[in-house]
């Protein structure tokens, strides 16, 4: 599959010069043809008719008829102020004199008919003369009379230049005008260079709140070109960084509330052992042996207790940083809970509680580390022993992924107090204890309660090999886990 396709800024950019340009060469044309051009023209004939009748006067009011020396003379003098046109003038008899001197580029000249039924002289194309530079433009002409008699004409003409750009422009006025389209670059530029600015500032802004600590600031540029890109970049990141804020302060506020939970665990066991002891030792408090022989056994309880509680902790905080690595092997997870649910089922029935087994297939292989499964289901059947009343059921239910699935699902399901479905989601967070019902304070587990963390243990198990551990209201009213664990490789040995 192909990349998107992205926008680049360089052609944004190619595209509004060279729309200047065409801009700036259109308005060049539009000037020149419209104002420069015709002025330029009746410029040029202003000068040529004043230097026609002053050619033309100096040769009629001469005395005698001017020599060819004399004539060449004249219109060298009024050469300069018709540049770049040429002054000639042409006798009667058919002799033409011109400045510069020498025949008229290739031109002659032929009779025609004037208004008033004179003879005149025109110029007309010679054989050498094709298109535009043979074309003659006459700028001004003037009759030369001398005693009343007809003498001859002086003309002013000029080749037509080539075109310009487009045909509406001469080279020179070309030049003059590339001022106008370098000013319309400039302002195309100035205009460019100021939207680029503005979207620049935005993401300055947003440096500038991220750097203060505000991280809702968002630039929303949707162009799609570099800078959009980067926009788009840039408002990512102060997204991630504003979820790591969040989550960081999560965090902090768990990692307190974590000290402040385990400040209390600790404190209420030390309490009850300092308490036994001041009273084993205060020799003004009468003691009997059998309440020394209490207060030292629940010494040993409060211990027992504390050392539970340091241990489950010691256990999560190492699960929790993956300190503690898994030996995965290829194992069958059924033989696994069956051999634990007979290991459990003596101390089920000292509790008076009935613990079932149900699998619907012998087998459910898995890639997991033996031993902590083993520990997950054996917290979970602690858990059952402290909650449930006596006479009390706890199945445990293993569903082996079918033929076409990819998970084995065990449910350690009971008929307990159950949980507020409120509370559901609080179940395998730290410390976490429901309440020990009366009923079952006749066993070990139900008496001293638990460290709260059996049940986060059995989470960061469940997660670290790939799978889900949940909880629900059972059918009959108390609580069941459901984990689900990844099946193995059928192919494998």
């Amino acid at each position: 599959m192909s990349p998107p396709h992205k926008r680049s800024l360089f052609w944004t950019i190619a595209a509004i010069f060279l729309l200047t340009a065409i801009i700036g060469t259109l308005l060049q044309a539009l000037v020149a043809s419209a104002v420069l051009h015709p002025l330029e023209v009746r410029e040029a004939k202003a000068r040529a008719e004043l230097a026609a009748t002053a050619v033309a006067t100096a040769i009629a009011s001469s005395p005698a008829a001017p020599t060819p020396a004399e004539v060449d003379t004249l219109l060298d003098r009024h050469r300069e102020s018709v540049r770049p046109a040429w002054i000639l003038f042409r006798a009667s008899d058919g002799t033409v004199q011109s400045s510069p001197p020498g025949r008229f580029l290739g031109l002659t000249f032929r009779d025609s008919a004037g208004p008033d039924s004179s003879r005149r002289l025109v110029p007309a194309p010679g054989p050498r003369d094709r298109g535009d530079r043979g074309r003659i433009e006459t700028l001004a002409r003037r009759d030369v009379v001398r005693n009343g008699r007809p003498v001859g004409e002086v003309l002013v003409v000029r080749r037509m230049r080539p075109r310009g750009a487009m045909g509406f422009l001469e080279p020179r006025e070309s030049l003059f005008l590339f001022p106008v389209a370098i000013a319309a670059s400039a302002f195309a530029g100035l205009v460019l260079m100021r939207l680029l600015v503005r979207r620049l500032r935005a993401m300055e802004v947003l440096a500038s709140r991220v750097a203060e600590g505000d991280l809702s600031v968002r630039i929303a540029d949707r162009s799609g070109d570099e800078i959009g890109r980067l926009a788009e970049q840039l408002d990512r990141m102060t997204e991630r960084l504003a979820a790591a804020r969040s989550e960081l302060h999560e965090t902090e506020l768990q990692r307190r509330q974590l000290f402040a939970d385990i400040t209390h665990e600790l404190a209420t066991p030390l309490t009850s052992i300092r308490g036994y002891a001041e009273t084993l030792l205060d020799p003004g408090v009468p003691v009997s042996p059998e309440e020394r022989t209490t207060y030292v056994r629940g010494l040993l309880d409060e211990s027992r207790r504390m050392d539970l509680l340091i241990r489950d902790l010691f256990e999560l905080a190492r699960l929790e940083a993956g300190a503690t690595p898994l030996h995965k092997e290829r194992l069958d997870w059924a033989a696994l809970c069956r051999n634990t649910i007979e290991r459990f089922q003596p101390r089920f029935r000292k509790a008076g509680l009935t613990l079932l087994w149900r699998e619907r297939g012998r087998e459910a292989w898995i890639e997991a580390d033996g031993r902590r499964m083993e520990q997950a289901l054996e917290n979970l059947l602690v858990n059952a022993l402290r909650y449930v009343h006596a006479g009390g059921q706890v199945e445990v239910t293993l569903e082996p992924s079918e033929e076409s699935g990819s998970i084995h699902r065990l449910i350690v399901s009971d008929d307990g107090p159950g949980i507020p479905p409120e509370e559901l989601s609080l179940v395998f967070g730290r410390f976490y204890r429901g309440s020990v019902p009366s009923s079952s304070a006749g066993n070990e587990e139900g008496r001293e309660g638990g460290s709260g963390l059996g049940l986060a243990i059995v989470r960061e198990i469940v997660e670290r090999h790939g799978g889900r551990a949940t909880a629900r209201t059972s059918s009959s009213g108390g609580l069941a886990i459901e984990i689900e664990i990844p099946a193995a490789d059928r192919g494998g040995s």
